[in-house]
């Protein structure tokens, strides 16, 4: 009987480690998305300023490793796709930044646009900032929950 109930809270801890991993690698591919955004947008950016290109070719020739790292799961290259397919990973200033981004690009000649994205970019610097500056702590409170939770779980069960 005893070793069913050890077996029990070892199962219950190793859930709750496991939970905290699972929220660790969250945070820190949110942070690595926002930075392929961030990424993407000032290739974009020198493409538009540089060679005038339009924005389906900036994609459809851009660099596949910089485009797949903004959208982890989707198939087509195309601007609202590659935000539809990170926008669980972004806060909603970030969403609404990078809505206004695809809104506007590509609409206007090439000096607004290069404008619009210097906009954007110092933007998402900020708003990556302030990410990076919550990730140690945010890190440090989702282990926190994940293992008081299972444990206080495993002490309740005993």
């Amino acid at each position: 009987m005893v070793g069913l109930k050890i077996f029990g809270v070892l199962l219950i801890v190793g859930v709750g480690g496991v939970s905290s991993y699972i929220a660790v690698q969250y945070e820190k591919r949110r942070l690595a998305i926002l930075d392929a955004w961030i990424d993407l947008i000032f290739y974009i950016r020198g493409q538009i300023d540089c060679y005038l290109t339009p924005l389906n070719e900036i994609l459809a020739n851009g660099d596949p490793a910089l485009i797949q790292a903004c959208m982890p799961r989707a198939n087509t290259i195309e601007l609202p796709v590659i935000f539809e397919a990170s926008s669980t990973y972004l806060d909603g200033d970030v969403k609404r930044l990078l809505e206004n981004f695809m809104r506007e690009i590509g609409s206007s000649y090439r000096e607004e646009q290069v404008r619009r994205c210097d906009f954007y970019l110092d933007s998402l610097r900020t708003q990556r900032e302030k990410v990076a500056a919550e990730l140690p702590s945010r890190i440090r409170l989702y282990v926190a929950l994940c293992i008081c939770t299972s444990m206080g779980a495993s002490i309740l069960l005993w």
